[in-house]
């Protein structure tokens, strides 16, 4: 799936060592936001078994991972997740990041944009959502430029790598056409 100059493809095995580069790139960014992933890719071995266990679970459909590829460089710089799947309504959670060097430019917008189509077009589901600390701006603003609404504060609803539980902001965006 290609937008602009950076393709969203999914996650393959052999997308180990750039992927374990990535996070360690931008380790403390995520530690906060996607403490699992943060923690749980740390060496090409680590990593190489978070993406067997990401393999498994879209097999499953419980969770698919993308990665943002800049085509120009022919190296990742963000990845995007499709989570905690509720085939009975169907809905899901989408979970993002991006290389810090790549922050501010539109492409985790324009990652959001094309995953949406995929999620509604492809994978059939009603809605998308999301949860953002009330702390991550940048966060909220891709949640907004890509229609999502803000449903509501979440008390103490995320748990840091720190183990501190945060507030987050719950965005829905429902399937266009779906009647409320």
């Amino acid at each position: 799936m290609r937008f602009d100059n950076y393709m969203l493809r999914p996650l393959q095995l052999a997308d180990a060592p750039q992927l374990l580069q990535l996070i360690a790139a931008n380790r403390k960014r995520i530690n906060n936001y996607l403490p699992k992933t943060a923690q749980a890719v740390y060496d090409k071995s680590s990593a190489k078994n978070y993406i067997r266990e990401k393999l498994k679970n879209e097999k499953e459909k419980r969770e698919f991972c993308f990665l943002i590829i800049d085509q120009d460089k022919q190296e990742p710089c963000g990845a995007v997740f499709l989570k905690n799947f509720e085939w009975s309504v169907p809905k899901c959670e989408l979970g993002y990041f991006i290389d810090k060097e790549y922050e501010g430019r539109g492409v985790t917008s324009g990652a959001i944009k094309v995953i949406i189509s995929y999620c509604f077009e492809v994978l059939l589901l009603n809605k998308l959502f999301l949860r953002s600390a009330t702390d991550n701006e940048g966060s909220k603003r891709v949640a907004e430029k890509n229609g999502f609404i803000e449903e509501g504060v979440l008390r103490k609803d995320f748990m840091t790598l720190k183990g501190e539980l945060i507030d987050v902001m719950y965005y829905g965006l429902v399937k266009p056409g779906l009647s409320l």
